[in-house]
Parts: C-alpha cells; sequence; structure tokens
C-alpha cells in the first residue's frame, strides 16, 4: 500500500502498470481480432462503441496492471496488453467515409483471436 505521504506524488508523477506475468501473449502483431461483447456492470477500459468489432493488433505494449480488475479491488490481476487498430467504418458504419481509424489500448481480456468469432 502506498503511504499517504506519497499519493500526491504518485497523482503528480504516475506510477509504473508494468507487471511480469507467467504467460505468453496470445495474439501477434497483424493479426485480426474482434472485441468482447459482454455487458459489465461497473466502469471498464473497453468502450461501448468498441464492442464486438473487427480490429487489428499493432503492437504489444506488455503486461500491465489490469485496471477493471484493480479498481474493483480484485488487485492487480495482470494482463496482456496491446494496440488494437479499428478501421473508421467498422466502428461507424455509413456515417464514416472509411479514410480514418481508432486505436485503443486493449487487455487481452477484452479480445477474441479470429477463429473464436
Amino acid at each position: 500500500m502506498l503511504p499517504k505521504d506519497m499519493v500526491a506524488v504518485a497523482v503528480a508523477t504516475g506510477a509504473p502498470s508494468l507487471r511480469p506475468v507467467e504467460t505468453s501473449p496470445r495474439f501477434q502483431v497483424g493479426e485480426t481480432i474482434r472485441t468482447i461483447n459482454d455487458t459489465f456492470a461497473t466502469h471498464t477500459r473497453l468502450p461501448g462503441y468498441a464492442r464486438d468489432k473487427p480490429g487489428t493488433i499493432v503492437g504489444y505494449e506488455g503486461a500491465h496492471v489490469f485496471a477493471d480488475a484493480h479498481a474493483a479491488g480484485q488487485g492487480e490481476c495482470p494482463d496482456h496488453l496491446y494496440c488494437v487498430r479499428f478501421d473508421s467504418k467498422s466502428l461507424w458504419g455509413k456515417g464514416s467515409d472509411g479514410s480514418g481509424a481508432v486505436y485503443l489500448s486493449l487487455w487481452e481480456s477484452y479480445l477474441l483471436a479470429g477463429d473464436d468469432q
């Protein structure tokens, strides 16, 4: 636990969330994924507009504290974190001109492999 006198310093400077894990990342750069389509009772770092959407892994960011679990008091629960690219058309449909993309950092817990879809 962080000592009370260090809270202001931690908030001002941030704290590293990178953690060691014993599992290997499930996904590789270039792989197509689909996000899960679960309903959550609390806040989650998976935006509603990106649920049940196809994307492409464009980067691996290491294993980090899983913010959803940590905020719920369940411990750090480190999970692999990826940078995922979503074509604007897959997110916004016909309302998009298709020229853009959205990049999200998403935990492995939110992702399904192409063959799991």
